[in-house]
This record gives C-alpha cells, sequence and structure tokens, in this order.
C-alpha cells in the first residue's frame, strides 16, 4: 500500500537509504579492492577467509565504516518504520480489512506451534518476524521501499532490483503450463505477485509461519484482484496433500532456516509434487561460488544482521539435498553478479 507518512518520517527512513547506498555502494568495493590488493590468493575455506579479512584489512577505514553503517541501518529502520506505521494505523488498518468473502483465502492456525528457529530476529526486527501487529507494512511498505530497495541488502547490492530478481526466479521453471504452483515461505507477497504475472493461468498457493506477513499477504492478494490460497504452516510440514502441485517455486528461504530444516523442507516439497513437476530455488550463492571478500560480507550477517544460519547456508550443499530427496535432473546456477540470484532447479520423475 502506500502508507502516508510525514515528512519527517520519509526524510528519517530515505536518510537510511543513502546510508545503506553508501555502505554498499562506495565504502564495501573500496574494502573490497584493497583486500584483493593485499590478499591476492585468498583462501577457500570459509573460516580461513573470515582470518584473513580480519588480518589484512581490519584496521581499514572503508572496511569498519561499512559495517557500521550496514549494523546501524538495520536496527534503525524499525526504530524509524514502527513509530511512522503507529501514525498511520487508521489507513493501514482499513488496507488491510478486506471483505471475507474476497476471491482467494487465508488460513490461519491459532493451534500452530512454529519450529524453534522462528524465534530468532531475523533481520534484526523489533520483537521478531510478528513481534508488531502492522510489520508486514513495517517491513514492505516502509523498509523496503525507502531503505532497502535503494541501498541494497545481504546479496543484493546497492542499485540492483529487488523486484528483477524475482523474476529472474520465476523464470527458470522449464514450463509455462503449470496449473497449481506453492510458494513456501510466501512472506507478504513479493514474490507472488512475480508468479502471478508469469504464470497467469496457474492457481497460487502461499505457505508462511507469519500470521502478520499473511495478513498483509490477503490485502494485497485482495488489492491486486489476485485469487490465492494462503496458508498458514512451517514450510517443512504443510500439511497440503500428496502430490497436489505441479511447481513449487521458492525465494529466498533457505538462508533463514537450519541445515536440518533445509533438508525437511527440500522432502516436503517432494512430497507435495506430482509426478512430472518441477522444483524451483532461487537463493544466494554458497560461499565457493562467491569471491572471498564477498563470502565474508555475507556470513558477517550471521552475528552482525540478525541472519542466524547465514554461516552454515553458506557451506550447505543444496542440490545433494534435492537429490537424497529424490529429485532429477538438478542444476545450479548463477543468474546474475555474484551469481545472485543462485538457482537449484529439480524435477520430480513420473512412476
Amino acid at each position: 500500500m502506500d502508507v502516508p507518512v510525514s515528512q519527517r518520517d520519509r526524510a528519517g527512513l530515505e536518510f537510511l537509504g543513502t546510508l545503506q547506498g553508501h555502505a554498499g555502494g562506495i565504502l564495501q568495493p573500496a574494502a573490497g579492492a584493497r583486500y584483493a590488493e593485499l590478499v591476492p590468493e585468498p583462501p577457500a575455506d570459509l573460516a580461513a577467509r573470515r582470518r584473513s579479512v580480519r588480518e589484512a584489512i581490519g584496521d581499514h577505514g572503508p572496511w569498519l565504516f561499512d559495517r557500521l553503517l550496514t549494523r546501524y541501518v538495520a536496527e534503525e529502520i524499525y526504530v524509524r518504520a514502527i513509530p511512522a506505521a503507529e501514525r498511520a494505523r487508521a489507513e493501514i488498518e482499513a488496507w488491510l480489512d478486506v471483505p471475507a468473502d474476497a476471491p482467494g483465502s487465508l488460513t490461519l492456525d491459532p493451534d500452530l506451534v512454529a519450529p524453534s528457529y522462528f524465534g530468532e530476529g531475523f533481520h534484526l526486527t523489533t520483537g521478531g518476524w510478528d513481534g508488531h501487529d502492522l510489520m508486514g507494512v513495517v517491513i514492505h511498505d516502509l523498509g523496503y521501499r525507502y531503505v532497502l530497495m535503494p541501498g541494497g541488502v545481504g546479496a543484493a547490492r546497492a542499485g540492483e532490483s529487488l523486484t528483477d530478481h524475482r523474476t529472474q526466479v520465476a523464470r527458470q521453471a522449464p514450463r509455462r503450463d503449470y496449473r497449481r504452483i506453492l510458494e513456501a515461505g510466501c512472506g507478504n507477497g513479493r514474490f507472488a505477485e512475480v508468479v502471478s504475472a508469469e504464470y497467469p493461468g496457474a492457481q497460487y498457493v502461499g505457505v508462511e509461519l507469519s500470521a502478520t506477513q499473511l495478513q498483509y499477504a490477503r490485502a494485497r492478494c485482495v488489492h491486486g484482484g489476485h485469487d490465492w490460497e494462503l496458508v498458514q504452516a512451517a514450510a517443512e510440514a504443510t500439511g497440503l496433500p500428496d502430490a497436489s502441485v505441479d511447481l513449487v517455486a521458492i525465494f529466498t528461504l533457505f538462508h533463514e532456516v537450519p541445515p536440518k530444516s533445509a533438508r525437511e523442507v527440500v522432502e516436503e516439497m517432494f512430497r507435495v509434487l506430482e509426478p512430472g513437476g518441477d522444483l524451483v530455488i532461487g537463493d544466494i550463492a554458497p560461499a565457493e561460488r562467491n569471491h572471498a571478500f564477498r563470502a565474508v560480507v555475507l556470513d558477517w550477517e550471521t552475528e552482525h544482521r540478525g541472519e542466524p544460519f547465514m554461516r552454515s547456508y553458506l557451506q550447505l550443499d543444496l542440490p545433494s539435498l534435492l537429490t537424497d530427496a529424490g529429485f532429477t535432473g538438478v542444476e545450479a546456477y548463477g543468474l546474475g553478479k555474484g551469481d545472485y540470484p543462485w538457482i537449484v532447479r529439480g524435477h520430480k520423475e513420473r512412476a
């Protein structure tokens, strides 16, 4: 939605976006160039790369200020965005309050016991993903719009379009005639919009743990004229029938879960796919596909930017998880600079 924000609130958020853009677009490249100059042959192991960066540029000004500003912005987004959302509460609640009989559906589970990892403060959100009842708006319409879209975040560099990344991932499915598409970890519906645009004849089903994100996605569905089925459930235990979808499309979920859960999610996706169906995953490239300095930048987020499973994900063999689950024709490849988005896809053979 177009949140009505005051000039003061908008200026504060745009200031954070400018800081993030300066850190990611100016300071970080300068630090990376200095590291490359000092360490022309960096180590391959992730732990050794961390030590190498610390020893080579640990006191380098651009590196220190890049990290300082990145952490500051990540925290300050919510300090500024939550009060801005509160000041627009009446308009936001009116937008979220959609007719119960509108096309599509939202099924919340009041008895849901979320996996333990869901309690982590992802992205340094204040109180967690559901720490505020307007968190969908706080994250998307304020944080993403004013700060992260212009400034970059994680593997998405300053100046790159997060929407373009989603479109690229959606287009990696090998067919165009899917009938029923599942997204695991659908969040507030950003990727759902892209999937619906790319496959307008397919029924979209989104599964997500966060109630606030699903409520936002439901409003987005109705206001956008869609017919989405939205379900509150864990990606590793969707509750959907066996062989009930013919495409699973997932965007940036796997770096948010621990390795055991990643395996369980892949196995669940294999179960719900019908024979002849496909799985397409878009996420961050593993450590060995990133330059040493870039891998350390991403790894840093494990302890400093609310990405508790980034380190384990960077060392995860996701293609092997697909193969172990029964997928065939497994492929892994990068689409853009730094191999982001990183694509892993597989096929479920017919009996």
